[in-house]
């Protein structure tokens, strides 16, 4: 989906008819249909994903709310302006740029776009529309050449085909105009055509604990090389440092705290790279840091940009280049501005295109020529030739008052660079109108081109999280709580608010998990730090308008307990209000859930059962995941190669694979066909031969999930193992949301809630039939379809059957080859471990086997070239010292009595081990057989041939010698 882009920027009234008309055929061609969903975050840290719905924020009766649209929620969260702390949305594929001819940098940290038609106190402008506003002088501190965007020098971060890696490029995502890693040491250059004097305005976002490099002035034919002598950003402990390197020179400042970012910079950087002075502003325009290394001689400016990720996850949302200036305030054209007030006209310092500067008083705008008042001379200058234009002058006390300076205040950031500080007054489904702070007119800004949006609310409210259940979606965390709902309660009748917020219903559409009593950390939240910075600089805005100084806003908390509904919800989870869990073994379903019980019997088609859980008695046994009867650790571990040997389904048993594992109270494991369980005993068929085991012995029965065939598309489902049931068939609606509860115990049940009564979900599950589910008995709830492929406690998922590898006869292989025998990826690799056992029954592990040579002959009676090749094999092996060369013959998944009788016929009696299972065939890769693998004394394949042919002996002989360091023949 792409996120389309228009930016409409103009003042009331004249407007309102055009808007109207706009928002109408907008809607009427769906134009805002696939809109990508923003972020808006709370003070408490929570955030939820959405869009912006219709909201009066100024209302008369009431504190203004912000409404906010999830899509999986039947109506909008009507959150208090008060509690919000931000909101961000995804780039669009393509910005935009605002129409303009100048750019207007404000002292509040905003930047309008427009033309200029009058000088004067105020300014008279045009702000991307027709209407004129007045812009107060005493906010401007500098206006610069924008030309409907055209004096940009870069926009991006643009496509990552666009960019370069001196690691792997791949390792970066292009989404939505914003360029993202997770990998560990992931490189990004550019080369931006940075100007000497350049103003580089970055946005940049991390997850987890940041630790990254972003390097402005690099040579790009040579990042890597010239990264650190560049000025960079990095991540030191708790802070972001800018540090800036020249031979034994080297400068390092704090440009801010870890927790008092969040987990975003925004900076902009005004960068002099020949004279090596920088400073860093805020978007706000508030100096961070600034300093200048002393070199004695101009160094060459580099153009390009260079990022790398150390570790953690960065995004870079949002970089931007233009001309800057001078940035030494001590120059002569900076110089101090005159305190003569009865002098018309504005104290500037001037920049043109053509890199002529000069100091004057602006008194007029006549026919496109600015004129100006240098020294005892009169100059003109075309508008299209001014490049910067600083405002020296001082400015007088008192001389700008914003209105209302108490009240809650926003400032928005747009994808083009506008930003813009006001008084929200409404939202409707396209924009944000708003009251500017700087010409207290109405302004309209599109949602579509906003970025990221500040609330400054006049007094912080920070919404508790204790006591509070937490909702956790795609995009959302958010605390609150789960309501009551009477029956009959349409779309479903889960409703859930945030405290002392109107709840909301879940829609069917919901896939995410309630926790119940989440762990709320104690320690500040960056937010509430935050909070305390932006009180401080609006401290200092009133200080440098000399305006009164409203000093200990409080910030409220919200109480933690009410009555009613709440105090109810309190109860629900006092320990001594919680029931006594469920007794009885867990009985584990392929749906999902857990429940406890005593399982009676079992037939060829049900299980009957008891549990406290549910009034049913019996389930078709081809539901169940697995059972636990009597004592043993239910979650002991398994040997991985004894683990891989009984999922191995061998050659001769594809088509009738065994479909469960019992395992016994010691620990023993049999793979077989459950044939019935009684109260007495477990009846079960293994390689053809019924047994019978008391059931007092067995610990667990676990259905096993049958092997993944696609080749003929044979899923290798039987009776006993059919295909999980989806949401839709367990339901037969796929318009309900299914609930699943995981209990203190682990148990789990799901349902389709119907109603919730007293913090008790009632409903009915598809297989179970009615059920009540306390959310005193519960840690967590999960929405939507869920089986149990999606539960990640699961401790029965490995337990997936593979098909053995079906070996093929091999080519003729010999012939004179020099490279035979070192084609295999096995060659130079330890040695695969497994443990078999010979023909005799003696154990056979290849661990064992170091200290000598080992030679392996994977072979089978049924394949002809085998049979000639052993005799073969065993010549070439018997030349050597049976204590330095061990031959041994593995055997694929035939009978001992078969391999007996072959071995007979042949007349050849090699040490036989049997691979029953085809686990050691599957290691060894030998897909085609016959396959001889030579391994050296310290565990490493030397040699892999596969096939027979008349060089065997003789290329086999050379491959031994070569492994024990003799020489070969042909040497």
């Amino acid at each position: 989906m792409k996120r389309r882009n228009i930016v409409v920027l103009m003042s009331t009234p004249l407007f309102g008819c055009l808007f109207s008309f706009l928002t109408a055929t907008l809607f009427a061609s769906g134009l805002f249909a696939d809109e990508l969903p923003g972020i808006l975050r709370l003070n408490n840290g929570d955030h939820v994903q959405g869009q912006f719905s219709a909201s009066d924020v100024n209302g008369d009766d009431q504190a203004p709310v912000v409404n906010w649209q999830h899509h999986d929620f039947a109506t909008p969260f009507s959150f208090p302006f008060a509690s919000l702390a931000s909101a961000t949305f995804p780039a669009p594929s393509a910005i935009e740029a605002t129409k303009g001819q100048f750019a207007f940098e404000l002292l509040n940290g905003d930047r309008l776009f427009g033309n200029i038609i009058e000088v004067g106190d105020p300014l008279i402008v045009t702000l991307a529309g027709d209407e004129p506003s007045e812009l107060p002088l005493a906010m401007v501190r500098q206006i610069f050449r924008w030309d409907d965007s055209r004096a940009v020098v870069f926009q991006g971060p643009g496509s990552r085909d666009d960019w370069e890696s001196s690691g792997q490029l791949e390792s970066w995502t292009d989404a939505n105009g914003t360029l993202e890693t997770s990998a560990t040491m992931a490189t990004l250059y550019r080369d931006l055509k940075l100007p000497q004097v350049a103003r580089v305005e970055l946005d940049i976002a991390w997850e987890g604990k940041p630790n990254f490099v972003i390097a402005v002035g690099v040579d790009p034919q040579s990042a890597e090389n010239t990264w650190a002598d560049a000025f960079h950003i990095e991540v030191w402990d708790e802070d972001v440092v800018a540090v800036w390197e020249d031979g034994s020179l080297a400068g390092v400042q704090s440009i801010a705290k870890l927790k008092e970012l969040g987990n975003r910079l925004q900076v902009t950087l005004k960068i002099d790279q020949a004279n090596r002075h920088v400073m860093i502003e805020s978007m706000r325009g508030e100096t961070l840091t600034q300093y200048t290394l002393p070199i004695k001689q101009p160094r060459v400016a580099q153009t390009g940009i260079y990022f790398r990720n150390i570790d953690g996850v960065l995004r870079i949302r949002s970089l931007q280049v233009l001309h800057a200036t001078d940035l030494n305030p001590n120059s002569r054209d900076r110089a101090q501005a005159t305190e003569d007030s009865e002098r018309s006209g504005i104290d500037t310092a001037v920049h043109l295109v053509n890199g002529d500067a000069f100091r004057g008083r602006w008194k007029a705008i006549q026919d496109n020529q600015w004129l100006f008042e240098d020294g005892e001379e009169e100059r003109s200058v075309p508008a299209d030739e001014i490049l910067v234009m600083d405002f020296l002058k001082t400015i007088p006390k008192g001389g700008f008052e914003p209105q209302q300076t108490n009240a809650d205040h926003l400032q928005i950031r747009t994808f083009d660079g506008m930003r813009l500080s006001g008084r929200l007054q409404r939202i409707d489904k396209l924009a944000l109108h708003v009251i500017a702070e700087a010409t207290q007119s109405e302004m309209t800004i599109p949602i579509s081109s906003i970025d990221t949006i500040d609330f400054e609310p006049a007094e912080t409210v920070v919404p508790s999280l204790r006591g509070q259940m937490r909702l956790e979606l795609e995009g959302t965390r958010l605390h609150g709580r789960l309501l009551d709902a009477e029956p009959d309660s349409h779309p479903t009748p889960l409703r859930f608010g945030p405290s002392d917020i109107a709840a909301s219903t879940m829609l069917p559409s919901l896939q995410g998990k309630l926790i119940l009593r989440p762990t709320i950390e104690t320690t500040k939240s960056a937010t509430e730090l935050r909070i305390q910075r932006l009180a401080r600089l609006r401290e200092a805005a009133q200080q440098r308008n000399g305006l009164p100084v409203i000093r200990n806003q409080a910030i409220a908390i919200q109480p933690v307990a009410k009555p009613g509904v709440w105090n109810v919800f309190n109860k629900a989870f006092n320990p001594a209000a919680i029931q006594r869990a469920a007794v009885g073994k867990p009985i584990y379903l392929k749906t999902g859930e857990v429940i406890p019980g005593k399982v009676i019997s079992i037939d060829e088609n049900e299980v009957t059962f008891e549990s406290g859980m549910t009034q049913k008695t019996k389930l078709p046994r081809e539901q169940i995941r697995a059972l636990h009867l009597n004592g043993g650790n239910a979650n002991s571990v398994v040997d991985e190669q004894e683990r891989e040997r009984l999922l191995t389904v061998p050659r001769n048993r594809k088509n009738s694979p065994p479909t469960h594992l019992l395992i016994a109270r010691n620990g023993d494991m049999m793979r077989c066909r459950l044939i019935s369980l009684t109260e007495e005993t477990a009846e079960v068929e293994s390689r053809l031969e019924t047994i019978t085991i008391p059931r007092n012995v067995v610990s667990q029965i676990i259905w096993l999930k049958p092997p993944i065939r696609t080749e003929d598309g044979n899923n290798g489902d039987t009776d006993d193992d059919p295909e999980v049931p989806n949401a839709d068939d367990a339901t037969g609606d796929a318009t309900v949301l299914t609930v699943q509860g995981k209990m203190h115990d682990g148990n789990r049940l799901s349902l389709v809630p119907e109603s919730v009564i007293n913090q008790t979900l009632i409903g009915e599950n598809f297989f179970l039939g009615p059920i009540r589910l306390p959310l005193a008995n519960c840690e967590e709830l999960y929405f939507g379809e869920i089986d149990d492929r999606d539960n990640t406690d699961d401790p029965h998922a490995i337990w997936q059957l593979v098909d053995a590898p079906e070996p093929i006869i091999g080519d003729s292989g010999g012939g004179d080859d020099s490279l035979a025998g070192t084609r295999s990826p096995l060659v130079g690799n330890a040695a695969p471990d497994f443990k078999l056992k010979t023909l005799d029954g003696e154990p056979f592990q290849i661990a064992d086997q170091t200290g000598r040579t080992l030679v392996l002959d994977f072979w089978a009676t049924w394949c002809g070239p085998c049979l000639q090749a052993m005799p073969v094999i065993e010549e070439a092996v018997a030349e050597f010292d049976p204590e330095r060369v061990r031959l041994v013959a593995v055997n694929l998944q035939e009978s001992a009595e078969d391999i007996r009788n072959t071995l007979d016929r042949i007349g050849v009696s090699p040490e036989v081990v049997l691979d029953i299972d085809g686990v050691a065939a599957g290691r060894y890769q030998a897909n085609a057989i016959p396959q001889t693998v030579v391994i050296d004394a310290e565990g490493t394949v030397t040699r892999v041939f596969v096939g027979g042919g008349s060089k065997l002996g003789e290329q086999l002989a050379d491959a031994i010698r070569e492994t024990l360091g003799e020489p070969t023949k042909q040497n």
